[in-house]
């Protein structure tokens, strides 16, 4: 079965989830702007901006209507947490915002609520109506869509490296005394039992890196610059290399770990496939859904009344 990765996900249920959990907030605040909740008095205030309250009520029926993974990973990250608590006070504030000004009386502006809870439902119902069946996909279609898109599953060669980094700015006096200084430093650095991360912190230019030590992480070897990646490549585990030149300047480089090019197996992959073949599923359950409500009730166009519109 031919099995299509995508980056993406269709705008329209991006947009259909996020007014899903969304229009609690913007339901309570049309109709009870001015009013206290009814739970107030034995519900939980999570978050207060200006006289607006959250309460937790709000956020159990948010997380109750999310996906459980995304639920879980919210509620066990305290700052992910944190970030959609105040999101959501925010949501809220700016809707009581609008409510109370009279914003939402707006013919275009009630058209717009009304297009958008048209949309919502249409969605829902429809994906209700396409839903995947509970066994599906099956193991035998999970490993039949792994043969055909193992490329898919390329791990690259990966290097974790370090590196001491400074720019050769200013005129050629600038320049020399930045050569001069670099090779120092990887005199130093070559010294034995050198501190490699001491010396990327007090001199490396690079701020993302530096703080850490010099410390770039795991990269794969085809992101690394050329000029890195041709002198990484001979190095093992350990080595010290520069300083070199590239376009940005001298870099002085630590291998500390490499991983061979390898793939990703089954199991690793298994969550990518599942999900990716129910949504070919969704997709051809909709369209098959979509076809059989039109060949049972064909829509019918008065074309005379079409040329008059405006």
């Amino acid at each position: 079965m031919p099995f299509r990765f995508e980056k993406k996900s269709t705008v329209g249920w991006i947009v259909c989830l996020n007014l899903l959990l969304t229009a609690p907030h913007g339901v309570a605040a049309k109709d009870e702007v001015g009013k206290k909740p009814a739970t107030e008095t034995t519900d939980t205030v999570i978050a207060t901006m200006g006289d607006v309250k959250l309460y937790s009520e709000e956020l159990n029926k948010l997380f109750a209507n999310s996906d459980p993974k995304a639920r879980t990973r919210v509620l066990t990250n305290p700052k992910l947490l944190e970030q959609t608590i105040r999101e959501e006070l925010l949501k809220k504030f700016i809707v009581q915002q609008a409510t109370s000004s009279g914003y939402d009386k707006q013919a275009a502006v009630q058209w717009a609520m009304s297009r958008a809870g048209d949309n919502i439902l249409l969605e829902l119902y429809v994906n209700s109506k396409a839903k995947p069946e509970d066994s599906f996909p099956s193991e035998a279609m999970v490993k039949e869509a792994y043969q055909q898109n193992i490329k898919n599953f390329d791990i690259p060669h990966q290097v974790h490296v370090a590196q001491i980094f400074l720019p050769l700015e200013g005129d050629d006096k600038a320049k020399k005394v930045t050569t001069e200084q670099m090779a120092d430093l990887a005199k130093k650095a070559k010294t034995k039992n050198a501190d490699f991360a001491s010396l990327a912190k007090e001199h490396s230019k690079h701020v993302e890196s530096a703080a850490n030590g010099g410390d770039m992480g795991w990269i794969p070897v085809n992101q690394l610059l050329p000029e890195i990646a041709k002198e990484v490549a001979t190095m093992k585990a350990g080595d010290i290399k520069g300083p070199f030149h590239s376009p940005q300047g001298l870099h002085i480089v630590k291998l500390i770990e490499s991983k061979a090019a390898s793939v990703r197996s089954l199991e690793e992959a298994k969550p990518v496939l599942i999900a990716g073949l129910k949504k070919q599923r969704l997709d051809t359950l909709r369209a098959q859904f979509l076809k059989d409500l039109l060949d049972k009730t064909p829509a019918i166009i008065n074309s005379e009344n079409v040329s008059k519109l405006k």
